[in-house]
Parts: C-alpha cells; structure tokens; sequence
C-alpha cells in the first residue's frame, strides 16, 4: 500500500454510499442506532418581512456536526478549521439532508462549494502501517466529529395572526424535517441559537428566539427555529389612532355650535364621517384580506359611527323646532322668517334693492357693480342669512323636553361611551401587548 496524496484527509472504504446515512446496526439484537446529527443555528439577519403575502426572509448560518464511522482521517490537527475538506472531498460525504419544510419549494441542505467542512479532531490517533513510504496518523470517524456550515438566505413561509393589530404579536419559525423514509436513520438534535442580526427592525422587536424540537413527545417530527417579533405600535399610534382622535373631538364640538348652524354642524359630521371611511379603506388595504375583525378596524368602525349617530341626533333635534315656512338652505339667499327679517319676491331677489342677482349683469348695463361693491353685497347677503336663520330658531316652536334631551345626549351621554369604550380598548390592547409569554 502507498499514500496517493500527502494532503489526502479522509479514507473511503470502495463501499462507502454517500447516499446512506451512517447509522449503526448490531446483528445480535438486530437494532439500528440512528446518527445522531447535533443542529446549531445562527440568525444573521431577517431581511424582510410580508404581511400580506405571509413570508418573511431570513439570512442565517446552519451547523450540523456528525460522526461518520465509515470513514478513517489522516494526520488531523489541533486547530479545526486546518482540517477543513476541499470540495471534492465534500462532494464525497454523506452529508444529512435536512429539509426546510415551510419553504416553498421544500428546499433542503445540500453540500456544494459554498459549504464549509471540517473535521473536530476528538479523539486519539493510531499509526498507519509501515508498509506506507510516509508515517500517517490515523484517527476513527466514529471519534471524530464532521462539522458542516453553510450560509442561507431563503424565504419561509409564516401565519401572521393579525387579530390584535396593531398589539400583536407574530411568530413565525424555521421547520426542519428529514424525509419520511431516513426518519429511522436519522435524528435532530437541537442545539445552541445565536442572534447576529439586528433586534430592532422597521416594524417589529424581537423579543424571543429558540432552538427546539416541534413535538417534544415525539422527536422524530423534526426540529424547529421559533422567532417572536413584537409590533412596534408608535407607527399606527400618529398615523391611525391619533388622526381619528382629534376627528373625534372636532365630531363632539359641534354639539356646542348655536343651533342655527344646523347645516355647518351636519357638514362637520358628514365631513368626518368620509374622512374616518377613507383612513379605514387605507388601513384595511395595507393588511392581509382576513376573515376575521382586527383590533384596529373595531377602533376605526366605532369611530365611523360617531358622527354618523352625530348627524342623527342634531337632525332629530332640529325636527322638533316646526315652523310652517322655513327654507333657509342656500348662500345668498334669505328666506322669509315669520317676522320678516328679509321678504322674499319670489324670483330669488330681495325687496328693498339689497341684492341683485350676478346673472343679470349683462341684461342691465346701467349696473356698474366694481369688485368692491360684490365683494360688500356678498357681506351683505351672508349677514342677512345668518340674521334670517338665527330669527327663525328663535320664534320656532320647540319640544324644549326633546331637545335638552337631544342636547344631553350629545354633550355627555355620547362622550361618556366614546370615554367607556376607549377604557376598555386600550386597556386590553395594552395588557396583552405588554404581556411576555416567552422569555429568553
């Protein structure tokens, strides 16, 4: 026998099949020994992060260490990573195959020329024999430990549970299986999780990770890496809740308006109401479709119908003022009061040389209206409105019982729930969001 290769690290025997598992079997009692193939993780770093399409990507560094006891090693060293294999080398190993079950693809652990393997010197060397031209120190694989290391960037597929947004809080994991038919050659064993990456991100705290098995009860399942991020809520809190609060409170102030802003009041409401429907819509469309309600559509939805019981209210209140003649409903047009503050001509003109309608400038070139003179008779004209309006609130009949009843309940009742229901919203979102289910 002669040495090939001075550099040569590892011996196979010319039966060795890299596509078998080095388990044991004992011919005695007929019992296989699983390998046992020891997985270590290293989170580099989480790249992105897509609710809506519920994946996420993950740059991270897998170790899987083994023993080969088919295999014999050349003249190790002391130090690990001088007893690094070349490629071809690799490329001759049984290396475990080890599957990413919530990828897409099901992809998996394979060796190429991006991995990096060594042999952990462990145990102790015999000579060779002297037959060979060079004295070589020999070590047994089933003493020494193969350590393999790859880096991966792959996209994993996670379940966001979004029905405490934006208080929620998101785990998503890394399953690792071995095909159905190794499963009783093959067994994963957890090991150490180191985090690299940043905790911190964009959206979202990482408060947790972990190595460990998917089914403690039953370990052949696989292992599996657990990530739990933590919403970061400062974001919805000026872009949302903030936003639909002050609407709120400009809602509750038309309560105190004089009652013959009816139409400004009814505006204010109508106003918020389409901008609170249109923060709603955005919001909806920047989550994943689900079919369940979220926290924050709940807050958003209450909000909608404020001003919507709003515009009810006061409209219910006006309609106990009756007053026979009223149609005071338009700028530049008052309207007959029962004691006549403005007389109505019939033709949308007022008696008494007030106004005059733009329309019949062109007929009427004696009149010379200058940009002043429009500019006062448009003063004129709203005065006479509000004059007109405010006259006929005051000589209508009124339900007074229904109408403090109406105002009550715009001033304190209704306020009084908005106050309630925050209370008890806030309170759970919070509570659960500071809430810490896992602890490293």
């Amino acid at each position: 026998e002669s040495d090939e290769d001075n550099c040569q690290m590892i011996y196979q025997k010319e039966n060795y099949k890299k596509t078998v598992a080095p388990f044991l079997y004992d011919p005695e009692t007929k019992i296989s020994t699983p390998v046992n193939v020891v997985v270590s993780f290293v989170i580099e770093d989480i790249l992105k992060i897509e609710e809506i399409d519920h994946v996420y990507t993950l740059k991270f560094s897998i170790l899987l260490e083994w023993y080969d006891f088919r295999l014999t090693y050349y003249n190790l060293k002391k130090d690990t990573t001088a007893n690094a294999l070349t490629t071809p080398e690799v490329e001759k190993l049984w290396i475990p195959f080890v599957v990413f079950e919530n990828t897409e693809k099901n992809e998996a652990v394979m060796g190429d020329s991006r991995s990096e393997v060594n042999i952990q010197r462990e145990g102790n060397s015999t000579k060779s024999s002297r037959s060979l031209v060079e004295e070589i120190n020999m070590y047994k694989g089933l003493e020494n430990k193969i350590k393999f290391e790859q880096v991966y960037t792959k996209t994993f597929k996670c379940e966001y549970q979004l029905q405490l947004y934006p208080f929620d809080t998101q785990t998503c994991n890394v399953r690792m299986l071995i095909r159905r038919f190794e499963k009783s050659k093959i067994d994963l064993t957890p090991n150490e999780i180191f985090m690299e990456g940043d905790t911190v991100l964009t959206q979202y705290l990482v408060s947790y990770w972990n190595l460990e098995y998917i089914n403690r009860t039953e370990k052949t399942d696989g292992i599996q890496l657990v990530v739990v991020m933590k919403r970061r809520i400062m974001n919805a809190l000026l872009t949302t809740y903030l936003p639909s609060l002050l609407i709120l409170i400009m809602v509750y102030c038309t309560n105190f308006f004089k009652p013959f802003f009816f139409e400004a009041i009814v505006t204010v409401n109508l106003t918020a109401l389409l901008v609170l429907t249109t923060l709603f819509i955005s919001v909806s469309g920047a989550l994943p479709q689900t079919a369940y309600v979220k926290m924050i559509d709940v807050w958003l939805i209450f909000a909608q119908m404020i001003p919507f019981f709003e515009v009810l209210l006061h409209t219910m209140v006006d309609a106990m003022r009756n007053e026979e003649e009223r149609e005071i409903n338009h700028h530049g047009r008052t309207i007959p009061v029962v004691d006549g503050v403005a007389v109505h001509n019939g033709n949308g003109k007022e008696n008494g040389g007030f106004l005059a309608d733009i329309e019949d400038m062109p007929k009427n070139p004696k009149l010379a209206f200058t940009k002043d003179d429009i500019s006062a008779l448009n003063n004129i004209d709203e005065q006479q409105l509000v004059a007109a309006r405010k006259a006929w609130y005051d000589s209508a009949k009124v339900n007074e019982v229904g109408v403090k009843i109406g105002e009550f309940t715009g001033k304190y009742i209704i306020p009084s729930f908005i106050l309630l229901f925050s209370i008890f919203y806030w309170s759970y979102g919070l509570s659960y969001y500071f809430t810490d289910e896992y602890s490293l």
